[in-house]
């Protein structure tokens, strides 16, 4: 299904045919990176207001829309005054998974994690916390990528998203 992610009245479209950000949270350029320039498959809300954001999380998936992959994803949350308590939950997250932190300030921190296998094969993970935001974006299927040109785009994809989402607040 094609969806616009957001706004009800944008059903049937995609943000970017209206010169906006993907779902309101991505800027097109960089989905196009992964998933090309043509039409565009989403699922998710996309950007929620910040009233939603207490209980929810803007979130969307993004691919062409005649392809299953590759595929983006990206979740935008707000720490709710808890960033200390998001940093220890990322920190466990990427222990857990047996990685090293990535990002170890406190204006960006978090891990990435790379798929080598399975479904997610080749794909990558970036997850950080900022004092406002828990941003989660995981590049997958994108096949002749590598983990390096996942996590540079993906970064670029959270401050997208972080840039677009206050945008989207502001507009109300």
């Amino acid at each position: 299904m094609l969806c616009g992610c957001g706004r009800q009245d944008d059903a049937g479209t995609t943000d970017a045919q209206h010169g906006g950000a993907v779902c309101h949270l991505v800027d097109r350029d960089l989905v196009s990176a992964v998933v090309g320039d043509g039409k565009l498959s989403t699922t998710g809300p996309g950007a929620v207001s910040a009233g939603a954001r207490t209980a929810a999380v803007s979130h969307c998936s993004i691919r062409a829309d005649d392809a299953r992959e590759p595929v983006v994803q990206v979740r935008l949350g707000d720490t709710g005054g808890e960033a200390d308590t998001w940093r220890t939950r990322l920190k466990g997250e990427a222990d857990e998974a047996g990685v090293p932190l990535t990002y170890e300030d406190d204006d960006w921190y978090g891990y990435t994690r790379d798929y080598p296998s399975g479904m997610y094969n080749p794909g990558s993970s970036l997850d950080v916390v900022t004092d406002d935001h828990v941003i989660r974006v995981t590049i997958y299927t994108w096949s002749g990528s590598t983990h390096d040109q996942r996590v540079a785009l993906a970064e670029k994809i959270a401050r997208s998203a972080v840039d677009n989402q206050a945008t989207f607040d502001q507009k109300g």
